[in-house]
């Protein structure tokens, strides 16, 4: 299933590496994984991987070859323990892994996830953003909206794009924020509070 968000009333030129972005070819090396997981309930994990295999590889691989690729995903996102498990009996953080591995069949160099944390406890929240970081390392371009998270979420970066009323306000590493507001906003985030909610912190 395809889902687009649209606005209207905006304008101006989207740039990939500085260049005017060709949309056609964008949308075919890129992947959006919605902040809602929309999975099928009656399926187990591997039957939906193998289903978004024959949609999304098609005839390019032999049946072997997906049945590989399905398994490499499966490993690698650490869903080998409920391969054979319905996904509406999978945990939050199972099912958002399932999630993003069905976008992963094809190997896109592009991924955006909306609010990948939503619904998470603490240590499923920090597993995900762990397995995103991973996949990043493997050379893929990850980008993802989380809206105040922890400390130890927010270290875990490597480049955060601060918002604020609509309009960047940092962009950078995450060990840089505290520094910047400090010298160019004269705002002194305190020792040990937690810069992704200092700008909520009372005047």
């Amino acid at each position: 299933m395809t889902f687009q968000k649209r606005c209207g009333g905006a304008t101006g030129c989207v740039s990939t590496n500085g260049k005017p972005r060709d949309l056609n070819r964008f949308r075919k090396i890129s992947r959006y994984i919605m902040q809602e997981d929309r999975l099928q309930k009656h399926v187990s994990v591997k039957e939906a991987l193998k289903t978004a295999a024959d949609l999304k590889l098609g005839n390019r691989l032999s049946e072997e070859d997906k049945g590989r690729v399905v398994e490499e995903i499966i490993i690698c996102l650490r869903l080998d323990r409920c391969s054979n498990t319905l996904t509406q009996r999978l945990s939050g953080g199972e099912r958002k892994r399932l999630s993003i591995a069905l976008e992963l069949v094809d190997n896109p160099p592009v991924i955006f996830l909306d609010e990948p944390t939503t619904g998470l406890d603490d240590l499923s929240s920090a597993q995900c953003i762990l397995l995103l970081q991973q996949l990043a390392r493997g050379g893929r371009t990850v980008i993802c909206s989380v809206h105040t998270p922890s400390a130890r979420l927010f270290a875990a970066f490597d480049h955060v794009f601060v918002v604020s009323e609509g309009q960047c306000v940092f962009t950078g590493p995450p060990h840089q924020v505290v520094p910047f507001l400090k010298s160019t906003l004269s705002l002194d985030c305190p020792t040990h509070y937690n810069p992704a909610d200092f700008g909520e912190l009372p005047p």
